[in-house]
């Protein structure tokens, strides 16, 4: 793709890409939901076609928005996202347990997807112009208390899926800001001492004690990997006693956690994502029907409109969370790997514009952007596939929903526009 090494000009195949992904999904939402006449799902399609020609809208408008508008107003918008995050928590309509919309007559908006391009907008505003490192703790002051807050705000909604991307687009931006390789291994380490502890708690539960004693050896190896890491690495005393501290704190308070606060039912939702078999009619359904989905489609899939686990609505959540689940039921193996082709695009393309822009922030804003799109699509494929939890993101272009739409027209939007507006500020 050299020809992004040039600034200027439209990026009409990022944009075609998109539409087209855009095109397919409300294709895809019709075919998971056009045999409801009645009822919460008849007539979705409908809507996402006015969300989607509503997004292609939003992203002509941003692109030609300058630049420095974005930069100038970032905190601004980071502000009034929060202020949304507050009203939604007070005021706010609950869907399924979680209080997440705001009700605007018949149209629901989202604020948790407004978040992210809050705190993209501030994270890129703020390291645009300083520097981080662990060397430093304090340089962190500042990025930890901008992500914080609308974590906190969004997890006690509660939704864990989105507050973990507000994690997992920082730490792109941590890296692009100047954090090294081995800086972000120390940041994410203790995180995955929380998961690996884990391990032998969910072997052990209702099975004999030895197969969580075994469970623990990849917590175990893991822990030594980190010290000889920091050993060979030498940082200063007081972040590697602060590394130190903090594995061993995070594999403590999963025990604790499991053990005095995590009922049985809870604890069966975890073992689920294991092992569906485990609680075939609760927990593990999702992930069971969504596999079946997807193998039924073998090669070709079975056709447009033809897919039976759709039709019968086996699926839960098959226009949202589990949308590709029902392209790889229609379309089979050659359709699953037609889109991931075009995903792999829009991400590669997106990441290369950052080779024709000199401009700090802007090239924080458009790795941010790339990012979260990223994230949600590694998330919900290897959810659908049964690889992570089901953490209820949606799947990028293909999933029903207004919010998560716009959000995703904004993204486009600012990368689109990084290589047509001034970067001279």
């Amino acid at each position: 793709m050299p020809e992004l090494e040039k600034k200027g000009g439209f990026d009409f195949s990022f944009f075609f890409t998109a539409v087209i992904l855009w095109i397919l999904g409300v294709l895809l939402i019709y075919s998971a939901t056009h045999i409801h006449e009645t009822g919460p799902l008849a007539g979705v399609s409908r809507s996402q076609i006015i969300w989607v020609t509503m997004a292609i809208v939003i992203v002509l408008v941003i692109v030609s928005i300058p630049t420095v508008f974005y930069y100038t107003f970032s905190y601004v918008f980071y502000g009034l996202s929060l202020l949304l995050l507050v009203y939604v928590g007070f005021m706010g309509t609950a869907s399924k347990g979680a209080e997440r919309w705001i009700a605007l007559g018949s149209i629901k908006l989202q604020p948790s997807e407004f978040a992210k391009i809050g705190l993209l907008l501030a994270l890129a505003r703020y390291l645009s112009t300083k520097k981080i490192s662990l060397e430093h703790i304090s340089s962190f002051l500042v990025p930890i208390i901008l992500i914080a807050v609308p974590f906190v705000l969004v997890l006690k909604q509660p939704d864990l899926g989105t507050a973990l991307v507000f994690c997992a687009m920082s730490l792109p931006l941590f890296f692009w800001a100047g954090l090294s390789l081995i800086e972000i291994f120390f940041l994410v380490s203790p995180g995955i001492s929380l998961t690996l502890s884990a391990i032998p708690l969910i072997l052990a539960f209702g099975t004999d004690q030895t197969a969580g004693i075994a469970g623990s050896i990849p917590w175990g190896i893991f822990f030594l990997i980190l010290c000889a890491v920091l050993y060979f690495t030498r940082p200063n005393m007081i972040i590697l006693i602060g590394i130190v501290v903090l594995n061993l704190f995070t594999a403590g308070v999963t025990t604790l956690v499991w053990n005095s606060f995590l009922q049985d039912y809870q604890k069966m939702r975890i073992i689920s994502f294991i092992d569906p078999q485990q609680d075939p009619a609760g927990a593990g359904y999702q992930v069971i029907q969504s596999k079946v989905a997807i193998g039924s489609g073998h090669l070709f899939g079975k056709g447009y409109l033809k897919g039976t686990q759709t039709r019968l609505s086996f699926l839960p959540e098959q226009h949202t969370d589990f949308i590709f689940s029902v392209l790889g039921e229609q379309f089979g193996l050659i359709g699953c790997t037609g889109v991931l082709m075009l995903f792999l695009f829009l991400i590669i393309r997106g990441y290369l514009t950052t080779r024709a822009i000199r401009n700090r922030f802007t090239n924080l804003l458009i790795v941010g952007s790339v990012s979260i799109i990223g994230f949600h699509i590694f998330v919900n494929i290897a959810m659908t596939l049964g690889m992570m939890p089901v953490t209820g993101l949606p799947l990028p272009f293909l999933s029903y929903g207004g919010s998560f739409t716009f959000t995703l027209a904004i993204l486009v939007g600012f990368i689109l526009n990084a290589r047509v507006s001034r970067q001279d500020f």
